[in-house]
Formats: structure tokens, sequence, C-alpha cells
């Protein structure tokens, strides 16, 4: 039996109370305020979606689970056959160094390897010289606090299905986002918050930058197969198990995610959204369900408490603060 708890809505993390101002870029090997970093209009990045990247954030001055972000990009950069540039060691370090340029405990940082471009009248991507970038900004939660406590209102886009796997592997984080813009308009057009893409076969698949979870009487239930490999997923499914609630990756059917006693998303600037509505039916009681909120408090108190945290001066050369 689950206890009732209200959910613990972080609600500093608004985009009211965001300073963009403080957001720090890498680029070309020079730190520039976010707004002034460039990417040449020619790199294969910007012209074919031909990228990788990762998206780590920071909780009171220390990274989340920042050694899976640098194994899962490491994975996308081997799998696509790009290279950073930067050793393990040296990438952690010059991510340290943009959080504390920003002078923010909260930040979302995004980090990329672009293919960057070929030689005047080559288009053969093996002569490109890859280019490394990143930068860090106030962390905001997905959706708005608000948002958070009464869920997301999401339609399952039937028409427009998930890249296959075998086109773009999804397990190799990537921008080939063309389903879900155009299923993500046609979602908003409707009225909805956002849109969850079905794979080839017709099971649940992701959403746009999201992986999917329902809760039934079994358990927790994600999609494995055909999606990105969801830190915050298997965060949730870590916590899940701990506090004795079953959890599992396997085909997650759209009528079982209708028929949930609760559902929500996994994002990393957000951890978990609590799903309360599909195709404008409720999702059980159409409200942030017992399970979601224990998960959710939990994940937080957690990082708190330095749950998986790596202090952001622990990777710098000493733990002053820089000048910007």
């Amino acid at each position: 039996m689950v206890s009732e708890e209200t959910l613990e809505v972080p609600d500093h993390l608004s985009a009211a109370q965001a300073d963009f101002s403080r957001a720090v870029a890498f680029i070309d090997g020079t730190f520039v305020p976010l707004s002034e970093a460039r990417i040449p209009v020619r790199d294969f990045g910007l012209m074919y979606a031909d990228m990788t990247y990762d998206v780590v954030h920071t909780w009171r001055g220390g990274f989340f689970r920042l050694e899976d972000h640098l194994d899962r990009f490491e994975a996308s950069c081997a799998g696509l056959r790009l290279a950073p540039g930067l050793p393990r060691n040296a990438l952690a370090a010059l991510l340290a160094e943009l959080v504390d340029r920003s002078g923010l405990a909260d930040t979302l940082v995004y980090f990329a390897c672009t293919r960057g471009q070929a030689p005047p009248g080559s288009r053969d991507p093996r002569t490109a010289a890859n280019r490394f970038f990143a930068y860090a900004q106030p962390l905001v939660l997905r959706g708005q606090p608000d948002e958070m406590r009464r869920g997301l209102d999401a339609t399952i886009s039937r028409d427009i299905r998930r890249i296959p796997a075998n086109s773009v592997n999804p397990v190799w984080k990537n921008t080939h986002w063309g389903d879900f813009t155009r299923a993500l308009f046609l979602a908003k057009d409707a009225g909805f918050d956002t849109t969850i893409l079905l794979d080839q076969e017709g099971n649940v698949a992701e959403g746009p930058g999201f992986n999917v979870v329902a809760v039934t009487r079994e358990g927790l239930l994600a999609a494995e197969a055909g999606v990105l490999e969801g830190i915050s997923c298997r965060t949730m499914m870590e916590i899940a198990a701990d506090l004795g609630i079953a959890g599992r990756y396997g085909t997650l059917a759209p009528e079982i995610l209708a028929a949930a006693d609760e559902a929500f998303i996994t994002s990393t600037s957000c951890g978990l959204f609590p799903l309360t509505r599909l195709d404008g039916a409720p999702i059980g009681s159409g409200r942030p369900g017992p399970v979601t909120t224990r998960l959710l408090n939990t994940y937080y108190r957690r990082k708190n408490e330095g749950w998986r945290i790596t202090p952001v001066a622990s990777l710098l050369p000493n733990t002053s603060r820089r000048a910007s």
C-alpha cells in the first residue's frame, strides 16, 4: 500500500525565476556568453542533423549522474563515428568550468559533437573536422510548477510514427526530430500539451525528449526497444526497486498506457513529470497518483542528500571561483 503524499514541486525552477543572462557557452576553444555562441552555417550538424549530444543537470552545485551521461555521449559518438577531441576527464572538467563560470547552482548543461565542415567541394563525412561545443544555462522544469501539479495532457500520434530504429538508431542520442516536430504541431493545434509517438509495430515508443512509463498493478512498465535509453527513466526504475515497487522494460501497448493506474514521463529537466490525461481521457484518477508522487518526492530528497551527485568543485583544477 502506497501512502498518500503531496507532490513536492521545486517551484524555484520556473522560467520566471531563471537568469539566462548568466548562461555560458564553450565553442572553438573559447568561453563566451551563450547569446554570442555560433556555429558555421555549413556545419553538417546544422545542414544534415549529423551530430550527437547529451544533457546533464547540476543540482545544488553538483552534477547528477555525470558518469552515466558521459558513458552515453561516448557511446553515441562511437556509433555515429564522431570524435569530440577531448578525453573523458578533460570533458568533465570543461563542463564543470562552464557551470562554475555561470555562477549557477542548478543548471542544464548541453554538450554536443557535430560532424563539422568538409573541405570545399566535398560531402564525404570522413573528411569533415568534427566540432565540440557545450553550454550551461539555468535549470528550468520541463513544464512550469503548476503544470506539474496537474500533470500533462498528451495525445498519441497515430499517423506519424517514430523513425525506424534500423534507419536512425535512437540509442545514439540524435537530432533527427522531424517526426517529433510534425506530431507536436498537430498535438498543440488540437489543444494538447505534448505528443507520444508509436513505433512501426504500433507500440508506445517515446515523445519529444522523454520516455513514457505506465504504472500498472504489476508495477512500472517502460518501452524497451526503439527508444533512447533514458537515464531519468533508469533512475525512476532504481528508486522504485528501492521502494519495493516492481519495474521492467517491455512492450508498452497504447491500450495499456490508457488503462494504467498512473503514468508519467521522464526527462533530465524534471526527473519525472506526471502524465494525467491521454487523448482527452483521464489516466487513473486524472491527477498525479501516489506512486508517481512518491517517486518524484524520493528523487528530490535523495538529490538533496547528495545521491549520485558529483560536486562541480571536485572536477575543477582548483575550487576557487573563476572569473567569467
